[in-house]
């Protein structure tokens, strides 16, 4: 897991206590069909204008984006999950921030 010195707005790190916090809701979102159920997944940023969060996922060694719904029971798909290299990554969160 690289360091994301590259986030510009609207990305912006977070605290070991946001951290935690968006850790616990992916946990409380995910049901037993979705990629990332029972899997370790870090919060390293979130988006400041919307409810996307990046995470390191251990198992998967990716970067996933998932936008949080803040819903405890999720249909199929949700929350909606993609995944990144870090190279793709950057890219991403550039046009992110280009479009800001």
């Amino acid at each position: 897991m690289e360091q994301l010195d590259f986030l510009d707005t609207p990305w912006e790190t977070v605290t070991e206590d946001m951290a935690n916090s968006f850790q616990k809701e992916l946990i409380n979102e995910l049901g037993e069909a979705h990629i990332l159920y029972k899997k370790s997944a870090t919060a390293l940023a979130h988006r400041i204008d919307n409810d996307d969060v990046i995470f390191w996922i251990n198992e998967l060694e990716k970067y996933a984006i998932v936008h949080l719904t803040w819903s405890k029971y999720n249909s199929s798909g949700y929350p909606r999950t993609e995944f990144f290299s870090l190279e793709v990554l950057r890219v991403h969160c550039k046009t992110a921030s280009d479009f800001y």
